[in-house]
């Protein structure tokens, strides 16, 4: 087991649009590996009682959640998971929320994504590199596309 400071964790939000993002302002936080493989973490996130509102429903109707959390600083990777809220505690004027989460796609698959879009788009040599650099701090039209699908997939299996 390993334990990670929670840096960012954002919602994510079917629409008839496509899957939006949303921003929940981390107080304080911690992310636990729970087992070996990586698949299975902890979160608990420490956030303001209108960050919270976003998990209140999701947790007394014991539905799943898709979540991106970010461990440590903004240079590490988003992680997209699956998750469900285990429990709600008020504190004074904020709320710990701690979910169960299961990794939906890992940094490999990201990075492969990233890489087979450059190389399709036929860019070589240092520009290549000069691209992935550029490429893998941002969101483009392909990992939206796949956010989108497993949004789709979690939606269909009738617990979101």
């Amino acid at each position: 087991m390993k334990t990670y400071r929670l840096f960012s964790l954002r919602v994510l939000e079917g629409h008839e649009n496509g899957v939006s993002q949303e921003n929940i302002p981390v107080e304080d936080g911690l992310i636990i590996d729970v087992d070996d493989n990586g698949k299975k973490w902890l979160i608990d996130a420490v956030v303001t009682n209108s960050g919270a509102d976003k998990f209140t429903d999701v947790y007394e109707h014991d539905k799943n959640i898709l979540i991106e959390v970010v461990i440590t600083s903004e240079k590490n990777y988003p992680a997209t998971m699956v998750a469900k809220v285990q429990k709600m505690t008020d504190l004074t004027e904020k709320t710990s929320v701690l979910l169960e989460g299961h990794i939906a796609i890992n940094r490999d698959e990201i990075i492969d994504l990233i890489l087979h879009g450059i190389v399709d788009e036929g860019i070589s040599g240092k520009d290549l590199l000069h691209e992935f650099k550029k490429r893998k701090g941002e969101r483009g039209v392909a990992m939206q596309r796949l956010i989108d699908d497993i949004y789709n997939q979690v939606k269909s299996q009738g617990t979101f």
